[in-house]
């Protein structure tokens, strides 16, 4: 359930960015920490969006660089932390000197991005020793109804073990892989609202994408009627790749 790019859908999250800041989830810290070199190094995050993981990421004690291709999607994070470095740059083109940073890190964005080239650049900017860190949220769908709700086929699920690097879509250096299982709870209304930042359904036509989104509140709010619950469950993978460049 990690999309291959598609230019269409890459830059379509700019336009409705406070809706994305607002119902996008965020990460765990277990995650994050699995993400990150020790001792407050200087980390650059690519394709931030609006500054979900960014979130995270301050107050670490990190020396932190933020980069985002879309304005519109840096102006939220700038609004929220505007002490950040940040640039408006994608991750072809980093605004950052040779072997100046200890990791890279990139959530729910690096299939966007040309591997080989993206590879490329981060390879340049790490320090001896450092690394790219990857992270995707990737729903855990028990039931038929959960699937529906989020427009998904089953059949596009990508298996648990494949290879780390085979995950990035990268042939050269080497990569390791951990998952980190979690939970959150929304109402039928921040189900849809959830959905409705998924560039799958947000693309479709207007009446369409309602209509998608109107099932959704409604096959969620049948699964609380049926658990006696205001709120219904959705269970991610924190699904993390750090990759190490050939050196």
């Amino acid at each position: 359930m990690i999309p291959a790019m598609n230019t269409a859908r890459a830059t379509s999250f700019g336009a409705w960015a406070d809706e994305y800041d607002t119902w996008r989830p965020t990460y765990p810290d277990v995650a994050v920490d699995w993400l990150l070199p020790p001792d407050g190094a200087r980390v650059v995050e690519i394709g931030a969006g609006t500054g979900k993981l960014t979130d995270r990421l301050v107050g670490r004690g990190l020396d932190l660089d933020v980069v985002e291709p879309d304005g519109r999607m840096l102006g939220v994070i700038s609004q929220r932390h505007p002490w950040l470095r940040t640039y408006e740059a994608g991750a072809t083109s980093l605004p950052l000197g040779d072997a100046s940073v200890d990791a890279v890190v990139v959530a729910d964005a690096w299939h966007w991005f040309p591997k080989e080239e993206a590879a490329a650049e981060v390879a340049r900017v790490l320090r001896p020793g450092g690394w790219l860190g990857c992270v995707w949220n990737v729903p855990v769908l028990e039931h038929d109804w959960e699937w529906q709700a989020l427009r998904l086929d089953p059949a596009l699920q990508r298996p648990a073990d494949l290879d780390p690097l085979d995950r990035l879509g990268l042939s050269t250096g080497h990569a390791e892989q951990r998952s980190f299982r979690w939970t959150w709870t929304l109402t039928p209304q921040q189900w849809r609202g959830f959905v409705s930042t998924v560039s799958h359904v947000r693309l479709l036509p207007e009446d369409e994408c309602r209509a998608a989104l109107d099932e959704t509140e409604q096959l969620v709010a049948r699964a609380c009627v049926s658990a006696g619950t205001s709120a219904a469950p959705l269970t991610h993978d924190a699904l993390c790749v750090r990759w190490y460049p050939e050196t």
